[in-house]
């Protein structure tokens, strides 16, 4: 009777063991995932909240040539919204209009807001983001709401690298009150800084529609300090780093080999290589919906980064390829108001294009890579400067005997020196210059 008993006992375990191996091997894998619970665990409370990376900034004009201009999220949500729901209604009810740069150029002298995004948005895109449906659209990185005396609201889809557009008048609009409040509450500061529109002002040099930067006397301006997250003992550093990618890190297995520091589990794979690159890479297997809809990809990239532990910093979105259904999204920071981006020869060190770059297979974040340093506003001072940007750009073209300038703004740029400096940056003929704002 005890050996029956014993065999049984064995018997059983057997069984649960085998049970145990195939559960482990075939169910979904990725519930092994750290990032992966997280990250579909917020998704799903996410799914019809709004995406935040697209906009790149919001600008308004009330008739007097200076812009206010913002790419603080805080600042320009009021503005981005009321831009988005004046441009579904516009495209399920707005009655196209004619167009010419004539009639831009009196929209943007006159009262207006000017959403534009960090990359080139499709119909398609956009439907997929904020819902609606109606017209096509010629691809375009910017929405312009024009406020005109006769009551109309002009709605136009503008892209303005190339200046096309499609136009629409949305003809009694319920929220004009809202736009022309925002208007008004928008003035720049008198004596901080403010932007000018090189299509008002007549700037033939500039290739398309571009916000100027300038001002006059003195401005406030912060200094920026940067930490890098692996410093001290650098293998300790590393380590803790690197767990909290992981669902169980003490299971983690870890090597160095070349000063690339490797960690790894049966799904998860992070990798910190010695130019301060952090690689993440999922090899779990999902259950996770194989199509989605690129609103839906940008939406898993961001739960992605939003539940990064290490990501201290605001980001936006610069661009995103895609190849069948593999998309990969490129962020880059904002501190302080401004653009921060990695410098042409950071690009080259780091192997990177932004700071950060998202890859989403299906609806699922497969890899992530970015640099790894955190950014602070330090000391706010006053500078006084006599520098302007016509200043600028005639040094820019002379040096790279350049003709035609593709965009122009202020920005911090990460050169891979102690802090990272406010510069001008400038695109001409397809080259970069940049120089010091002070």
């Amino acid at each position: 009777m005890f050996n029956f008993l014993k065999n049984f006992i064995i018997a059983f375990l057997v069984v649960l063991a085998v049970y145990q191996t195939n559960k482990l091997w075939f169910e979904n894998f990725s519930s092994h995932n750290f990032f992966y619970t997280v990250l579909h665990d917020s998704l799903g409370e996410r799914q019809s909240a709004e995406i935040k990376s697209e906009t790149l900034y919001a600008a308004a004009g009330s008739g007097s040539g200076r812009f206010f201009l913002s790419y603080e999220p805080e600042k320009i949500n009021e503005m981005k919204q009321t831009a988005v729901k004046a441009a579904v209604e516009a495209l399920s009810k707005g009655e196209k209009s004619d167009y010419s740069e004539e009639i831009f150029k009196n929209i943007i002298e006159n009262r207006c807001i000017v959403i534009t995004f960090g990359f080139l948005m499709t119909a398609e895109y956009f439907y997929s983001l904020y819902g609606g449906s109606g017209s096509e659209v010629n691809d375009f990185d910017s929405i312009v709401l024009g406020d005109d005396s006769s009551g109309v609201l002009k709605v136009v889809f503008f892209n303005s690298s190339t200046l096309e557009e499609t136009a629409f008048d949305l003809k009694r609009y319920s929220d004009m009150d809202i736009i022309r409040t925002i208007i008004d509450e928008s003035e720049p500061e008198t004596g901080g800084i403010y932007y000018i529109s090189s299509i008002a002002s007549g700037y033939d040099v500039f290739k398309g529609s571009e916000f100027i930067p300038a001002w006059s006397g003195e401005m406030y301006f912060y200094t920026t300090a940067k930490t890098n997250p692996l410093e001290g003992d650098e293998a300790t550093a590393a380590d803790r780093f690197a767990g909290s990618y992981f669902e169980n890190p003490v299971l983690k297995w870890t090597s160095i080999d070349e000063g690339v520091y490797t960690f790894s589990d049966e799904s998860t794979v992070v990798k910190l290589y010695p130019a301060g690159v952090m690689e993440y890479s999922s090899y779990a297997r999902s259950t996770a919906v194989k199509t989605a809809s690129l609103g839906e990809k940008l939406l898993a990239a961001e739960s992605f980064l939003d539940n990064e532990p290490n990501l201290k910093n605001e980001y936006f979105l610069r661009e995103y390829k895609t190849e069948d259904d593999r998309t990969v999204f490129y962020f880059d920071l904002k501190i302080n108001g401004y653009i921060l981006e990695l410098s042409a020869e950071m690009k080259e060190k780091t192997g990177l294009e932004s700071f950060i770059e998202v890859t989403v297979d299906g609806s699922s974040v497969s890899k992530c890579k970015r640099y790894l340093r955190d950014y602070s506003t330090t000391i706010k001072e006053p500078v006084y400067t006599e520098k302007s940007f016509l200043e600028v750009i005639d040094r820019g073209l002379n040096e790279l005997q350049g003709e035609t300038i593709e965009s122009l703004r202020l920005e911090y740029l990460e050169n891979g020196d102690e802090g990272a400096p406010l510069c001008y940056y400038a695109i001409i003929d397809g080259r970069e210059y940049t120089e010091t704002a002070f």
